[in-house]
């Protein structure tokens, strides 16, 4: 499970940070602990299917981000230098650790002035623009699926292919969930008009407690509305 952070400030500050400890107890309290470690040496494409699809899940989620703001007026993600395809501009240490040993984690949150940002949905675009990217990298690598050009490489270049598929449906999905601090959060607060948007600002802050419940206790509703369709997006690209 991937989710960008808020980047506020320092650990207490970081609610996806918190999040992610509290996930990170629970882990270890029932022993699910080295998730994706764990399918190393039982199912070593699984595990490198789920390393690749991160990489390329995250760095080219943030650089959307920062791209589409850059497009939009605002800079600021620029100037940062985030507006990069370099994986170490836009991981965590703390979430990449987490997501290789728990299966869950996060990325470098892309900072966006909105006060700078052009057009009436600008805010909703550049949020929307991290899982598009993931559904876009999801149909490029299902291509030589599609179509059975990877049998000529061999079985595990095909299995790898199929799971950087699926986690980057599972990434665009999951981030479209409108819950604080996700992008659909975002993307669906950039869609009110400014009177309603200032009145569910000072809402916003129980976001990441309700993503940590969903997550804690949530299993079966992330299972309907995340790991279904994300298994039904990716087998419509690959015409299974």
């Amino acid at each position: 499970m991937i989710a960008r952070g808020l980047g506020l400030g320092g650990p207490g500050s970081n609610p996806i940070l918190l999040i992610a400890l509290a996930l990170l107890v629970l882990a270890f309290l029932s022993g699910t602990m080295f998730g994706p470690l764990r399918s190393l040496q039982t199912n070593p494409n699984a595990f490198f299917g789920f390393i690749i699809a991160i990489v390329l899940g995250i760095t080219v989620h943030e650089f959307m981000h920062a791209y589409a703001a850059h497009r939009l007026g605002d800079d600021t993600a620029r100037l940062l230098g985030r507006l990069t395809l370099n994986p170490m501009a836009h991981f965590d240490i703390f979430g990449t650790l987490l997501l290789v040993l728990a299966g869950f984690g996060y990325g470098k949150p892309v900072p966006v002035n909105e006060a700078r940002l052009r057009g009436a949905f600008a805010s909703s675009l550049v949020s929307l623009a991290g899982p598009l990217a993931n559904f876009a990298i999801a149909a490029a690598c299902a291509i030589p699926l599609r179509f059975g050009t990877t049998d000529a490489l061999g079985p595990n270049y095909g299995e790898i292919l199929f799971y950087i598929v699926l986690y980057n449906c599972v990434l665009g999905i999951f981030n479209l969930i409108p819950i604080p601090p996700l992008d659909g959060s975002n993307v669906l607060l950039g869609l009110l008009p400014p009177k309603q948007q200032w009145d569910l600002r000072p809402y916003l802050q129980y976001g990441p407690i309700l993503l940590l419940l969903l997550l804690w206790f949530g299993g079966r509703l992330l299972q309907t509305i995340v790991f279904g369709p994300a298994q039904v997006i990716a087998r419509t690209l690959i015409g299974v």
